[in-house]
C-alpha cells in the first residue's frame, strides 16, 4: 500500500489538485522529469479572454508548455516571454512567465471555429497553422536570450519539443493536454522529460520507448485522478526516481496604472500631443487581463 510520502516533494501544495509543478530526477540522474497541473490557470485565461473551445485548448497548451520550459529560471526577477506568430485563424499567442510560477497570456483572436481530429479531440494544429515559436529569456544578463524555430505541427507540444532540441540543444519529450467541456476547462496539464549530460544510449532508448509506446493522453490521466507526481511515476517507471521539489503555479497579471502611464510616455511626442487634445481622455487596456485604465487630457499633457 502506498504511503503518504511516496509522491511528496517540498513546495508542492498540500492539496495536489491545486495547480503546481513538480520536478524529479530519474535513471541515475540522467533524466530530469517535470510535470504540471495547470487546470485553474488555464480556466482563468478562458474567463479573462472568453476564448472559444479550440482557442482555449491552444492557449492552454501554450501557457502550460511555457510554464514547463521556464521551470529552470532561478533569479527573482527572471522572466520568459514565449510568442507564436502563425497563419492559422488564431494568428498568434503571447505568454509571459516569471520565476515565481506566475503566467499571463493572450491570443490575437479569441474566437475561432473548431475542427476536430476525431469526436472530442480538437484540432489545435488547424487553428494555429504554420509560423514560428520564439522564446525570449531575460535572466539578468546584458542581453536577453532569444531563440526562434519554425512551428513543426502547430499542436504546441511538438513545437516546444523541437524548440528545446534545436535552440537549447536539450533532447526532450513534451506532452501537453487541455480538456474543454461545455462548462469550461475540465483538466489541463503536461509533462517534460529531458536527457541530462551523461545520458547513455540505453537512457535515450528507454525514454523514446516510453514516449512512443502509446502513453495515455495527459488529460485522460488527470481525469482518472493522476497528480503530476503520479504521471511522472507512470511515464518513467523508475522505482528509484527521486522527487526533488515543486511550487504552485497560477495566472497572474502584474499590470498597473503606473506601468500603462509609462507606456504612454514612451510614445512619440506628436502622438502624445494628439492624445492630450482629446477632451474625453483615453482608455488603455491590458492585453493580458483586459483591465482598463482611463487617463485624462491633463494627465496625458503632463507627459509633454
Amino acid at each position: 500500500m502506498e504511503n503518504d510520502n511516496t509522491y511528496f516533494a517540498p513546495g508542492v501544495p498540500a492539496d495536489p489538485k491545486e495547480d503546481h509543478i513538480i520536478r524529479a530526477m530519474a535513471l541515475k540522474g540522467h533524466v530530469k522529469a517535470v510535470a504540471i497541473n495547470s487546470t485553474k490557470t488555464v480556466a482563468e485565461a478562458l474567463r479573462i479572454h472568453n476564448t472559444s473551445p479550440v482557442v482555449t485548448a491552444a492557449l492552454g497548451r501554450f501557457i502550460t508548455g511555457s510554464l514547463l520550459i521556464a521551470e529552470n529560471m532561478k533569479n527573482p526577477t527572471d522572466t520568459q516571454t514565449t510568442i507564436i506568430r502563425c497563419d492559422g485563424p488564431i494568428k498568434g499567442m503571447t505568454c509571459v512567465v516569471d520565476s515565481h510560477g506566475h503566467a499571463k497570456a493572450y491570443p490575437i483572436e479569441n474566437q475561432v471555429e473548431a475542427t476536430y481530429h476525431r469526436p472530442g479531440k480538437l484540432n489545435v494544429g488547424a487553428a494555429v497553422g504554420s509560423g514560428s515559436l520564439t522564446v525570449i529569456r531575460d535572466i539578468g544578463l546584458k542581453e536577453p536570450y532569444t531563440g526562434s524555430v519554425e512551428l513543426v505541427s502547430g499542436e504546441i507540444a511538438e513545437d516546444f519539443t523541437y524548440y528545446l532540441a534545436s535552440s537549447e540543444q536539450t533532447p526532450s519529450v513534451v506532452a501537453l493536454g487541455v480538456q474543454v467541456g461545455p462548462e469550461g476547462v475540465l483538466n489541463a496539464g503536461g509533462l517534460m522529460v529531458q536527457l541530462m549530460p551523461g545520458a547513455t544510449e540505453e537512457d535515450i532508448d528507454y525514454v523514446e520507448q516510453r514516449a512512443n509506446g502509446g502513453f495515455p493522453d495527459i488529460t485522460f490521466l488527470m481525469e482518472e485522478g493522476f497528480t503530476p507526481a503520479k504521471i511522472l511515476d507512470l511515464f518513467m517507471g523508475d522505482p528509484d526516481m527521486a522527487y526533488m521539489d515543486g511550487y504552485p503555479v497560477s495566472y497572474k497579471c502584474n499590470c498597473s496604472r503606473d506601468r500603462m502611464y509609462a507606456g504612454l510616455a514612451a510614445l512619440p511626442k506628436d502622438d502624445i500631443k494628439a492624445l492630450s487634445e482629446d477632451t474625453q481622455g483615453i482608455d488603455t487596456e491590458c492585453h493580458f487581463c483586459d483591465h482598463r485604465y482611463h487617463f485624462t487630457p491633463e494627465e496625458i499633457g503632463q507627459l509633454l
